[in-house]
């Protein structure tokens, strides 16, 4: 299985358990590992034969901006199942870093699904 990675996608969101995160957007940084089969394009050297990763982070980054959740996992879970449901990937590995959350650290979250976990059919 090939990946592709995306680190350090920077995104700006609504999000946190206190009232006082619902005030104004908070930054985010995702890190997204992304199964994918680069075999045609080993031969081919077209963009249809691959993941476009721009197109992706940009619906990950709107998606983001655009939401209000209280928690990340619930976040990363939705974020999941766009990846999965509109993109040509078999599987999502997703970290998400919270850089404003703790005073003295870097608080996040990981998780890993495939298609088959989250019920969602191959394109």
């Amino acid at each position: 299985m090939d990946k592709v990675l995306i680190s350090d996608l920077y995104v700006e969101a609504i999000i946190g358990f206190y009232h006082w995160e619902h005030e104004e957007p908070q930054p985010l940084v995702l890190d997204l590992e992304l199964g994918t089969d680069f075999t045609n394009a080993f031969t081919s050297d077209e963009i249809h034969d691959v993941l476009d990763y721009a197109a992706l982070s940009r619906r990950v980054k709107t998606f983001c901006q655009e939401s209000r959740f209280h928690l990340l996992e619930r976040l990363a879970g939705d974020v999941v199942k766009i990846i999965l449901a509109e993109f040509p990937v078999t599987d999502v590995k997703l970290k998400i870093r919270k850089p404003h959350a703790l005073r003295d650290a870097v608080a996040g979250i990981e998780c890993y699904r495939t298609r088959e976990q989250m019920g969602i059919p191959c394109q």
